[in-house]
């Protein structure tokens, strides 16, 4: 059994975005995980705090998000969690011809393993689950 070995919460505004990715890269640091792996797992885990700032509370004020990480096996989980509601992403072809809608294809290639729950109507909330690979 593993313990959650940082877990951050904030209010999901633009300047969560770069806290959480100075805590996680610190968090990082300290399990010696750096280089590329490192750069992935930020890139990943800001796509998916950026995806809730701009798309959990879009008609309410900003509530929390929450991420936690921790080392589960020869894993990085990192799980970014909010209490908004889930929103489609855009549509595949919309994305190819902008610049936006593309966070969760970055995420998909960038981990092992990918899990998001969309909550329901009554009980809202999103939260991504993302396992990365530690390099030996």
């Amino acid at each position: 059994m593993s313990t959650v070995s940082l877990r951050i919460e904030s209010t999901a505004c633009a300047k969560a975005v770069s806290e959480i990715r100075s805590a996680i890269r610190t968090w990082l640091a300290s399990r010696r995980i750096a280089g590329e792996a490192a750069e992935e797992i930020l890139l990943a885990v800001s796509e998916a705090v950026t995806n809730s700032v701009e798309h959990a509370y879009p008609a309410t004020p900003p509530g929390l998000v929450i991420v936690s990480a921790e080392i589960v096996g020869a894993d990085v989980l990192v799980v970014v969690a909010d209490h908004g509601q889930w929103r489609e992403p855009v549509a595949p072809e919309a994305a190819a011809v902008g610049i936006r809608g593309r966070g969760l294809n970055i995420l998909r290639a960038l981990t092992t393993r990918l899990r998001i729950d969309h909550g329901t109507q009554d009980s809202p909330g999103t939260t991504v689950e993302a396992h990365f690979a530690i390099p030996a």
